[in-house]
């Protein structure tokens, strides 16, 4: 597989290899490519959120609002069936 790199990005791979800490353009590049793996892997599944980070995020449970948002949400319903009948 071939593969065009910028002079800047060549420039780069050489000097790590030159410095030892690959021993050749290839392992470079491969190193390159699992890092943007690794990557993409953490951002398409971070972490679960721990309790606390749970509570401060969402505090404690409403139970009074979550009442109230199903009464809205039952008083937008019967409004809008009623609508259709109109």
């Amino acid at each position: 597989m071939g593969y065009a790199l910028a002079r800047e990005q060549q420039m780069f791979i050489t000097r790590l290899v030159k410095e030892g800490k690959f021993n050749n353009q290839s392992e470079a590049v491969r190193e390159a490519i699992r890092r943007m793996q690794r990557q993409e892997t953490e951002y398409l599944t971070p972490p679960a959120l721990t309790p606390a980070q749970v509570e401060a995020i969402y505090g404690e449970e409403d139970k009074q609002g979550a009442t109230v948002g199903r009464g809205a949400f039952k008083a937008l319903r019967a409004a809008a069936r009623k609508g259709a009948r109109a």
